[in-house]
């Protein structure tokens, strides 16, 4: 588990740049690529990383941030809007249930490079007093990867 002191938000809710960037760690290890420094070896049976992020957002506002920016593609053009229980493309909204969490969703991250990996990222917002606090855990979908370079952090960083 990495907390928001690690990472101080996503990319799209920190303002960053709107350019394509490298999406993948690539086989170097360690990755010389930016943000691919947290590797998992197997924590969850299989390689993976949770994240929780708190922003100054409402929850509405930083789902719909997320959601406007990954529908695109996301930061390298690799995000795929995943459908909800709820019937919705990326996030659905939990609100009316009361239960806690505002919005659920999830998205796919193709790696860029020779192989083509797919890691499913799962992201849960629910309000704080100050804004949001965002949930996401990010699992690499083939079977067997003890080790993801650190894609599985990369891939929450970027969206």
């Amino acid at each position: 588990l990495i907390r928001s002191s690690t990472m101080r938000c996503f990319a799209v809710l920190c303002g960053a740049v709107a350019t394509k960037i490298v999406g993948s760690c690539g086989g170097d290890s360690p990755s010389p690529v930016a943000d691919c420094a947290n590797v998992d070896l197997g924590s969850c049976g299989n390689a993976c990383c949770k994240v929780l992020v708190e922003v100054s957002m409402s929850t509405s506002e930083a789902m719909q941030a997320l959601n406007s920016s990954l529908a695109d593609g996301g930061p390298d053009g690799y995000y795929a809007l995943q459908p909800t229980a709820e019937g919705t493309l990326g996030f659905g909204d939990l609100r009316p249930f009361k239960n806690g969490v505002d919005f659920i969703g999830q998205v796919h991250h193709m790696t860029s490079g020779p192989k083509h990996y797919n890691d499913t990222i799962d992201i849960t917002l629910k309000t704080t007093s100050t804004g949001s606090m965002i949930k996401a855990f990010s699992t690499s979908l083939v079977g067997g990867a003890l080790g993801d370079n650190g894609q599985n952090y990369k891939n929450i960083k970027m969206a």
